[in-house]
């Protein structure tokens, strides 16, 4: 019984990580993102409005902007491994992350990120 429940556990261990993909964009408060006004059209990356939103050490509750505008948030795992980046990379504005994981509901649940 013990060996069925190890097999189980191994191939649905196996199914997660096959559904797996790789996101990437701008590094943003997602708490932040979440109340602010949607950029206007044409905003320019690096202007006011698009960096409204950048991440401090402060920032608790992280997420991936991608290129169309949609904001991913980070499940908890992500968001420690996001503000241990931001930490090493303070004072730098404009942060871009790579992270690999799945969907699940509105949420990445993140199994890697490399932010840069």
């Amino acid at each position: 019984m013990k060996m069925i429940a190890k097999a189980v556990s191994v191939l649905c261990l196996g199914s997660v990580l096959c559904l797996a993909e790789t996101y990437s964009g701008r590094v943003v408060d997602a708490a932040c993102k979440a109340q602010a006004a949607p950029a206007a059209p044409g905003a320019q990356p690096g202007s006011q409005q698009a960096n409204a939103c950048e991440p401090s050490a402060s920032t608790v509750s992280f997420g991936i902007e991608m290129q169309d505008g949609k904001v991913l948030k980070l499940d908890s795992a992500g968001n420690s491994k996001a503000a241990e980046a931001v930490k090493g990379n303070a004072g730098k504005t404009g942060l871009q992350a790579t992270v690999t994981g799945s969907m699940e509901g509105q949420t990445l649940k993140v199994e890697s990120i490399d932010i840069k």
